[in-house]
C-alpha cells in the first residue's frame, strides 16, 4: 500500500510490526528480534540504520526485577520475623528450610501443570512468603 508514509523523529521511516504467537515468550522474542536486526544491520546500505521505536518487554523486564527484588526482601523479612519470635537460631532452621523448599515445591507444581510465570503468580508467591 503505497498510501502510507511513515516518520520517526521527523525524519523518512519505514515501520515493521512485529507480532508473537500465542504462548509465544515476550522476552524471548524480543531477545531474537534484536539479535536478527543485529545481524542485518550488517547489510544495510549506507546511511540506513534501524531504531526499535516501541518495546513492551521493558516492562515486563522491569516488573520481573521488582518481584524478584520483593521476593528478597520478603525472605529477608521472614527470617527476621522468626528468628525474633523463637528467640533461637536452632529452634529457626526447620522454619526457615520451609521456605525455599515450598518456593521450589511450587514451581514444580506450576511447572507440572504448565503454568507460566507471569507478574501475578510471582506475586502469589511473594504473598505465599509470609504464610509460611
Amino acid at each position: 500500500n503505497y498510501t502510507m508514509r511513515g516518520q520517526l523523529d521527523g525524519e523518512n521511516a519505514v515501520g515493521l510490526q512485529i507480532l508473537m504467537t500465542p504462548g509465544s515468550n515476550a522476552l524471548d522474542t524480543s531477545s531474537a528480534v534484536r539479535a536478527t536486526m543485529e545481524r542485518l544491520q550488517a547489510k544495510f546500505p549506507e546511511g540506513i540504520e534501524y531504531k526499535i521505536a516501541y518495546d513492551p518487554t521493558v516492562f515486563v523486564r522491569a516488573s520481573l526485577q521488582s518481584v524478584a527484588v520483593t521476593l528478597l526482601e520478603a525472605i529477608l523479612l521472614v527470617v527476621i520475623v522468626v528468628v525474633l519470635f523463637l528467640q533461637s537460631w536452632r529452634a529457626s532452621i526447620i522454619p526457615l528450610i520451609a521456605v525455599p523448599v515450598s518456593l521450589v515445591g511450587t514451581f514444580a507444581v506450576m511447572h507440572m501443570f504448565g503454568f507460566s510465570l507471569n507478574t501475578l503468580s510471582l506475586f502469589g508467591l511473594v504473598l505465599s512468603i509470609g504464610i509460611v
